[in-house]
């Protein structure tokens, strides 16, 4: 999945939210999905997690979570899932919106990928390096982590804030000294002769996160709470039978499943309780980015989180 800069948060993108609204229904008996490619209704479909069900969805599609985020907040939708670091600007800016499940990462989650002709070997030695990646997003995370743990200052290196299809073609184009990004891209990129470099795992835990609204969790808690015990259940089937999962993910993504497979050896996502170690996880990246300058005043993550689905 991809993470916007936080720049795009508020401003998102207007095909996403028109699909969503288009969909909109006050019906008690219909969940509004917010979805990703490659996503929740893969793994739900999967299962058959969606025969018979005692109420309808009604699915709309987002390119990643700060959109689906947005889309949460005004009403649009009732649902959905992404990565914990837009979550963190969501809650920062207000947003009504609580988190009710999520999937660790275990393996090396987002990693810092440079050319194969590159002197540099660990990440140790970032400082005063020209570093591409998504503004506020896991892997920029990753970097500033990094940073800290080396006992560097947040400003030791010079961002080039890209997207990953533009932070791709920066590392390739010699632009840059170095692309912090996640799977598959970081997995893509190894394959054409990128190097990953070591050292990274353990320094951010990532979470894959999923969403409801607060006016969904009030008025179609059963509902809601139905439909996240289904996702948990497909989390985790795709977790235990990963050469499955990618042979569907080829199919969705139109990447071949030996990259997908690839992807599930260095990294699985298991189903996780929504516990207080999940939560200062979170409190640790919320307050990383506000001392980066990236929040404009601390924040309290825990007002994001509703314990009560999936608790410990």
């Amino acid at each position: 999945m991809l993470n916007m800069p936080r720049r795009s948060f508020m401003a998102a993108s207007g095909l996403a939210l028109l699909a969503a609204c288009r969909h909109k229904s006050s019906a008690s008996d219909v969940l509004r999905v917010g979805d990703q490619r490659g996503g929740q209704k893969v793994v739900l479909s999967a299962i058959h997690a969606l025969d018979h069900l005692p109420y309808h969805v009604e699915w709309s599609a987002f390119p990643n979570a700060a959109p689906l985020l947005e889309a949460l907040d005004i009403g649009a939708i009732d649902t959905g899932y992404g990565g914990d670091a837009a979550f963190v600007f969501a809650v920062g800016s207000g947003a009504r919106v609580k988190t009710i499940g999520a999937q660790r990462h275990t393996g090396p989650g987002p990693v810092v990928v440079v050319r194969g002709d590159s002197p540099v070997r660990s990440l140790d030695q970032l400082a005063g390096l020209k570093i591409a990646t998504p503004r506020g997003s896991i892997a920029h995370n990753l970097v500033l982590a990094a940073l800290e743990a080396a006992g560097k200052p947040l400003d030791a290196v010079h961002f080039a804030f890209l997207s990953p299809h533009d932070g791709e073609a920066a590392l390739k184009g010699g632009s840059v000294d170095a692309w912090a990004i996640w799977d598959p891209n970081a997995t893509l990129a190894a394959r054409q002769g990128a190097r990953i470099l070591p050292g990274g795992e353990g320094l951010v835990p990532a979470y894959t996160l999923e969403f409801a609204s607060e006016k969904a969790i009030a008025d179609k808690r059963e509902t809601l709470k139905d439909f996240s015990d289904r996702l948990y259940t497909g989390w985790q089937w795709a977790s235990d039978h990963p050469d499955a999962h990618a042979a569907l993910m080829e199919k969705e993504t139109g990447l071949a499943a030996a990259v997908w497979r690839e992807v599930a050896r260095r990294s699985k996502r298991p189903p996780v309780a929504v516990s207080a170690a999940l939560i200062a996880d979170q409190q640790k990246t919320a307050d990383r980015y506000w001392h980066a300058g990236l929040l404009p005043h601390r924040i309290d993550i825990a007002k994001g989180f509703d314990t009560s689905f999936h608790p410990a």
